[in-house]
């Protein structure tokens, strides 16, 4: 009897790959998708008030009215401006139309805060400012929704134009009714055109929220941090005053408030569903008609040169212009080498993302290509539809624990994100290799015994590879530039540079917001050539070495692992927690101490100024009388012990009592004397005079006496000896004025009447140097403590000789790590408390 032989074990793994590849699919989906859409219905149907939500009254219908209303116009306005560039690549001949599918999309490429920024400095270049949150504003951002995405109706309409029957338009031309039979063909491409336009300008909050334009996706990020709307001044002192009788504001954790942020969006997704069905419904209908061969048309029917002629001003409107505008507006003098060390960290970080995404992407659109992935596909799609701010708050509270920190407070969790956001673009990828055209390849294979996965691995991953790595580097640029749900998760792991651009985009004209900026579009620029370069190179390098099939995948194993070198340092105290209420902050960032009382006072991002005692207990607390334009970035405590406060965004110093009580205030928008543009910090001599530093076009220090009348000033803006970029905070000392000048990443000295001394520290993240250096106290030796916004730390710097002497903190999450921070002051005990701005937080280190 002949005894079957066992299977050897290469046979048996690939009988099992079918298997393995649905299992690491379905992981990816599950994690990434699956895992954050079930957290949601959960929240839906767990909250017995949820669907209140969908009962529109009053402010609720109007701002839903108000956010339908602007991204409908911004459908329609991107589909006029399509109009040209989609007879061009519907009737358009040669190199030239078929360029014009790949060369449209460009814009996309960009984040839509750099490209909101360049639209903003080219009405600062025509002398035009309209006000925060008019209808000029309001036009403002919806021009800039329109450009950013109009490309997409573009290219929609187009190939359906190229699909349409020649022979019909023929006779329509004949009979002089070309133009209306072609409008009547092109309605449904056209329809699902504006509704995708809608669906993704619905998503996009950076661009109204600079300015305070109110619309859904501002108002679920404003819930989710502070668990209520944002309502105008009158408004919040009307809701307010009626939660107890001091006033006092919700204490709503971050479940409650991640619920509300759910719940508040619920009325947004009915709409998302209602024009995600319109849109389907009508792109299905269009590749069901493309299914017929349209012929060749006739030279009459060609695209004339007003075609060529519209596209090429749309294409330097949209994509040249914008980024003109800001190379213009740079005042500091271009230092290539200056700009890739500034930012070199963050870029890093977020290519390092981008890539790990990308990288995933391209093993999904590879499985795809091995077997049916339709279920994932639509569950993809919806993740895309719910956007990324819903995403990042769904996966803040699955992962958002101390034993997942390593995905919370690393790279996992945005490329989590980023692959529920844009995985959808490399199952469609995967999903083209079984249609009809390559269903042939299919079927012989499968008459010569070769299973599903053979036949991909030597038929279809061949021939698929090159559109399989376009979905991949595509799912990396789209990555790079993903704002709603880099925002929110502001990853500190490596660190990324998009939350950097939302803290600059509120100054008119920063420039480094602007080379940022600049640095990003090179870098997606970059990205969308190396692109090019791999796709026509791909299928060459992986045919001869197949091996290399895996070197991307090792790639991200290497870049998801990397650990924390850096060791943390235990703070002694955490005070505070994110909210609204009395005890807590939303991205807090400023903080003075008051040592006749040894009391604290903090201000936030809501304009909410908070008292607290030496152990963190709240004392009492006010908000400000405007805020709608904008919110401190500091305060002080005179010698009055009343409280003085930089009302950045309102141009004028503010004086207020202990108890909140307003005294006074001076000042007014302007670069005359005793005016201001952006005031930052506020420091006293032994006279008691006042040092206000200021940013925005007009950097320097001016000096007022005890009764806010002017002195004198001293500095300008440069990077040369008493020269200021960002001046963040002041410390005046024995005669001295030390001055954490931010931008140009060093502390510069002066006396105090305005001659300088010296300049300490440079860029860099060694000791003694600075990245950002934005708060500033002393210790009682004498000591200067900085915290540093870029390297997420605080140094003790020798006075004298600007040696590091001490460090506190790095990037990350965890008790002893740091997100951004803003503030820091020392106490009569010599305890450092750095304002961590990120995290919502105070945290107390000592000695």
């Amino acid at each position: 009897i002949k005894v079957p032989s066992m299977p050897s074990f290469a046979a048996r793994f690939r009988s099992s790959m079918p298997a393995l590849l649905a299992i690491a699919l379905w992981t990816v989906i599950g994690v990434c998708c699956v895992l954050p859409l079930t957290w949601m219905i959960v929240q839906i149907v767990s909250n017995p008030g949820a669907f209140l939500e969908l009962k529109l009254t009053g402010f609720r219908a109007r701002l839903l009215g108000r956010t339908i209303g602007y991204n409908v116009i911004v459908a329609m306005l991107s589909t006029l401006m399509a109009l040209p560039a989609a007879l061009l690549i519907g009737r358009g001949r040669g190199w030239l139309a078929r360029a014009m599918v790949f060369i449209l999309p460009l814009p996309l490429l960009l984040p839509s805060i750099t490209y909101a920024y360049g639209w903003s400095q080219a009405l600062r270049l025509l002398n035009i400012f309209p006000q925060p949150a008019s209808i000029g504003d309001v036009s403002r951002c919806i021009w800039t929704l329109a450009t950013w995405l109009w490309a997409i109706p573009a290219v929609v309409i187009g190939l359906a134009w190229r699909q349409l029957d020649t022979n019909l338009q023929q006779q329509a031309q004949l009979d002089g009714v070309y133009w209306r039979i072609t409008a009547r063909q092109l309605i449904g491409p056209t329809l699902a055109a504006g509704c995708i336009v809608s669906l993704l300008a619905m998503q996009e909050f950076a661009v109204y929220e600079p300015t305070g334009i109110s619309v859904m996706a501002t108002e679920m990020r404003a819930v989710f941090d502070t668990g209520m709307m944002n309502l105008t001044p009158d408004q919040m002192v009307a809701v307010t005053s009626g939660m107890d009788g001091n006033g006092d504001y919700p204490h709503w954790d971050q479940p409650h408030r991640a619920a509300a942020a759910i719940t508040t969006a619920m009325p947004l997704l009915i709409v998302i569903a209602l024009f995600a069905g319109v849109a389907a419904h009508s792109i299905r209908r269009t590749s069901a008609s493309g299914n017929l061969d349209p012929g060749i048309w006739p030279a009459s029917l060609d695209a004339g040169l007003w075609a060529r002629f519209g596209t090429g001003i749309m294409l330097l409107i949209s994509l040249i212009l914008p980024a003109t505008c800001m190379l213009v507006s740079l005042k500091r003098q271009t230092d290539v080498h200056r700009i890739w060390e500034t930012y070199s960290p963050q870029v890093i970080g977020s290519l390092l993302n981008a890539t790990v995404s990308g990288t995933i992407g391209f093993a999904i659109g590879l499985v795809a290509c091995a077997r049916r992935a339709g279920r994932a596909l639509v569950i993809s799609l919806i993740t895309f539809l719910i956007g990324g701010q819903l995403l990042a708050i769904a996966e803040i509270r699955l992962y958002n624990r101390p034993y997942l920190s390593w995905i919370y407070n690393a790279s996992p969790v945005v490329v989590m994100a980023y692959l529920a956001r844009f995985g959808w673009i490399a199952l469609v990828a995967g999903q083209q290799t079984w249609s009809r055209t390559w269903r042939e390849l299919r079927d012989m294979a499968a008459l010569d015994g070769a299973d599903s996965l053979a036949t991909a691995r030597h038929i279809i991953w061949p021939l698929a590879l090159p559109m399989a790595l376009a979905a991949g580097v595509l799912i990396a640029v789209l990555s790079l530039t993903e704002v709603p749900a880099t925002v929110l998760l502001a990853p500190q792991k490596p660190p990324v540079l998009i939350p950097y651009l939302m803290t600059w985009v509120h100054t008119l004209r920063s420039d480094d917001m602007l080379e940022a900026s600049l640095l990003l579009m090179l870098t997606a620029s970059l990205l969308g050539a190396l692109a090019l370069g791999l796709i026509y190179f791909a299928q060459k390098i992986f045919q001869s070495k197949p091996q290399t099939r895996t070197l991307f995948i090792f790639l991200a194993a290497c870049g998801l692992a990397l650990p924390s070198c850096t060791k943390k340092s235990e703070p002694q105290e955490i005070w505070l927690e994110t909210g609204a209420g009395n005890g807590q902050v939303v991205y807090p960032r400023g903080i003075t101490y008051s040592p006749s009382d040894d009391t604290f006072f903090v201000v936030d991002r809501m304009a909410h100024i908070q008292h607290f005692d030496h152990s963190g207990k709240f004392l009492n607390g006010w908000r400000l009388p405007d805020f709608a334009y904008g919110k401190p970035v500091g305060l002080s405590v005179g010698p009055d012990h009343n409280v003085y406060i930089p009302d950045t965004h309102y141009h004028r110093i503010l004086v207020f009592t202990p108890q909140g009580q307003k005294l006074r205030e001076f000042g007014s928008n302007g670069t005359q004397p005793g005016q201001f543009i952006y005031p930052t910090d506020i420091a006293f001599d032994e006279k008691g005079n006042l040092f206000v530093s200021e940013y925005g076009d007009h950097d320097r220090i001016q000096v007022f006496n005890p009764q806010g009348q002017f002195l004198y000033q001293f500095g300008k803006f440069g990077q040369g000896d008493g020269e200021f970029s960002r001046p963040q905070s002041i410390l005046i000392d024995h005669g001295r004025v030390f001055l954490t000048d931010a931008c140009n990443h060093r502390i510069c000295v002066f006396k105090t009447d305005g001659t300088w001394v010296r300049n300490m520290g440079s860029l860099g993240s060694g000791p003694g140097e600075f990245r950002f250096p934005y708060g500033l106290d002393q210790d009682s030796d004498g000591n200067l403590i900085v915290c540093e916004f870029g390297n997420n730390r605080v140094q003790r710097i020798d006075k004298v000789t600007g040696r590091c002497t001490g460090l506190w903190g790095h990037g990350g999450r965890e008790p002893g790590e740091l997100a951004y921070p803003w503030g820091v002051i020392v106490d009569r005990k010599d305890r450092v408390i750095v304002v961590d701005s990120g995290n919502n937080r105070l945290q107390v280190f000592g000695f």
